[in-house]
Parts: structure tokens; C-alpha cells; sequence
């Protein structure tokens, strides 16, 4: 299938490769289905979440490693239902990045108190809304 997106043009992508978000994410509730993508490189930092449905939605992520953080999320039962998650070991934490201040490359900030819970086996994920943020730094 095509699809537009707002950073690579034209994008030709396998149907398996969709991650579903049966809930939607914060302000793109409409926005169900995306597709990571990521600049040529060996080892890229930053991916891009892409709504399939819509050109203009997309946002960076990052692995909550590259900032140095490790996860401690508990998930409900009705989250591992959704997520469709058998192993925790197929759970990827992700984190939205977003630039403060949009003239510059610096200032980049993360949402940390609304990670990506994805079961990378399946292409499903939600956005755990954390009232407490239980952070480590990673070694």
C-alpha cells in the first residue's frame, strides 16, 4: 500500500508493518494505524511515527534508553488484553519528542508521563497514561 507522509514523500509499506493503536493517541484519537520510519542509518536515534490516514500527523520518538531513562510501567489487565501481550519481553517503551522551541535544534523534551507501550510481535500499542512516573537512569 502508498501512503503520503509529511518527512519522506511517497512511501510504498507492507500492510504488516502497521502498528494499530485501537485507542488512538492523545489529540490524534482518529489516528488509529502508523508506520515507523527512520532516516538512512546504520544505528538512527529518532524514528517517525506516521499516521497512515493522515500526512500531517507525525511525531518523533525515541527509545527512553537514548535519554538515559528505563521504564517501570505497570500495565492493567485490560492493557495486556488490548495489547494482545503473552511475553512482557515483547513490550518496546517508546517516548514522543518534541522540540521547545522550534528555531533552534536544541531544548528537546520528552513526554515522559505518556509512553508508547507497543508489543513489537503483534504491531499493537497504546499510550499509558502514568499519573506516577517510576524513572531509573539506565546503565
Amino acid at each position: 500500500m502508498e501512503i503520503q507522509t509529511s518527512h519522506f514523500g511517497t512511501q510504498s509499506i507492507n500492510e504488516s508493518d502497521v502498528l494499530t493503536f485501537p485507542n488512538g493517541l492523545l489529540g490524534f484519537e482518529e489516528h488509529t494505524q502508523f508506520k515507523l520510519f527512520h532516516e538512512e542509518s546504520s544505528n538512527p536515534t529518532v524514528h517517525w511515527l506516521q499516521s497512515v490516514t493522515g500526512d500531517q500527523v507525525s511525531m518523533s520518538v525515541v527509545s527512553p534508553v537514548e535519554l538515559g531513562l528505563e521504564y517501570e510501567i505497570m500495565l492493567t489487565d485490560e492493557d495486556e488484553v488490548l495489547l494482545e501481550l503473552d511475553d512482557i519481553n515483547d513490550a518496546q517503551v517508546i517516548l514522543i519528542v518534541y522540540k521547545q522551541d522550534e528555531k533552534t535544534n536544541a531544548n528537546f523534551k520528552a513526554i515522559i508521563r505518556a509512553p508508547l507501550v507497543i508489543n513489537t510481535k503483534k504491531n499493537i500499542g497504546l499510550q499509558k497514561h502514568l499519573e506516577q512516573v517510576a524513572i531509573n537512569e539506565a546503565a
